[in-house]
């Protein structure tokens, strides 16, 4: 289920850190008025092994915009435009019924003004591929230990040969952390149009995150395609990496 939520900056402009995703997370969980579904989401999730999926996913803003290089800023003007998805029917009512019926919030310290929300599920018929464009960049990498025992993380590229198997692996993770069950299906992805200017690196909380924008073409059954709309693909969903929507 997918939430759109339309807003405007009160004061004519919402200005936001360059590196805005762990600001918008910490909205939404903020935003969530059922405390027990906050908390599990926010301290337990879904586990497989030592992994823990929150099973949501949110997109960029989207709107008319500024970039403020020196002080590292991003400025919106008029309406802006966020999606929020989750396979947690009781997350995205419970987002809706909020935004709807509270209107006034606080982003960043800054007052906005909830113009229009909208609930929707995904109606596509089923196809051999899908083609997707990303809302939100898309990161998968690997943790490891150097000769010297220091942790390093490598973020693979859609260029990499391992690119598809990595995704498909945290998609089987978050199946069966779910779901309880392993795929019975394999799911494939490869990039269509995806240039080194697609390369997003940003920071969350410290920590920076190699990440890629651009269009991608999915092969797996319906059923998983509908599960990754929902929850996201490859790694950090709820920080605000993986959510894509259909090209026509």
């Amino acid at each position: 289920m997918r939430l759109t939520i339309q807003f405007r900056p009160k004061n004519g402009a919402l200005i936001l850190p360059i590196n805005y995703e762990e600001v918008l997370q910490g909205f939404l969980y903020h935003s969530i008025q059922d405390f027990e579904l906050a908390h599990f989401l926010h301290d337990v999730g879904y586990t497989k092994e030592k992994r823990r999926f929150k099973m949501f996913t949110f997109s960029r803003l989207y709107g008319t915009y500024h970039i403020h290089r020196h002080e590292k800023k991003i400025e919106f003007f008029d309406q802006v435009t966020w999606y929020v998805s989750s396979i947690l029917d009781s997350l995205i009512v419970n987002l809706a019924q909020n935004y709807l019926l509270k209107e006034q919030f606080m982003l960043n310290g800054q007052p906005i003004h909830i113009e229009e929300t909208a609930v929707k599920r995904l109606e596509i018929s089923e196809k051999r591929s899908y083609q997707i464009r990303m809302l939100s960049p898309l990161t998968v990498y690997s943790t490891y230990e150097n000769q010297y025992g220091e942790k390093r993380t490598h973020f693979f590229s859609p260029f990499d040969v391992v690119f598809s198997d990595m995704i498909e692996k945290n998609f089987y993770n978050k199946f069966q952390a779910y779901f309880h069950r392993s795929p019975t299906e394999r799911m494939v992805i490869k990039p269509i149009n995806v240039t080194k200017r697609d390369k997003v690196i940003t920071i969350f909380k410290g920590f920076r995150i190699n990440a890629w924008n651009g269009t991608y073409e999915i092969q797996a059954p319906l059923p998983y395609v509908k599960f990754m709309y929902d929850v996201g693909i490859g790694s950090k969903n709820s920080q605000g990496f993986g959510m894509f929507e259909f090209m026509e």
